[in-house]
């Protein structure tokens, strides 16, 4: 039994939710999906999908990016505290970032 989760980060399409499934598998622990469940942690502090859309058409995709990076810290935070013992895919979406204390 392990007792922190694995993870995996990556760029897009490097395999990372089809690697984390077939580790998870051969270890019988669950797999979880950042990607799955991202949304719904934005929205528990306040993610607005109306003001994301303002700021997309206003300032085009690196805007919106960065009104995203406001949610990602509290999303990784939320998914290894609720599953310390699983593969964990973090998905494209979230990536590194300067000054996260």
């Amino acid at each position: 039994m392990i007792t922190t989760p694995i993870l995996f980060i990556g760029p897009v399409r490097a395999g990372k939710s089809t690697i984390a499934r077939l580790i998870a598998f051969q270890l019988n622990i669950p797999h979880v999906s950042l990607d799955e469940l991202r949304w719904g942690f934005y929205r528990e502090i306040g993610y607005d999908e109306k003001l994301a859309k303002q700021i997309r058409l206003q300032g085009g995709f690196l805007a919106v990016m960065y009104y995203r990076q406001l949610f990602d810290v509290f999303s990784v935070e939320r998914v290894l505290s609720d599953h310390p013992e699983a593969v964990i895919d973090f998905g494209a979406g979230v990536g590194s970032y300067e000054n996260i204390q």
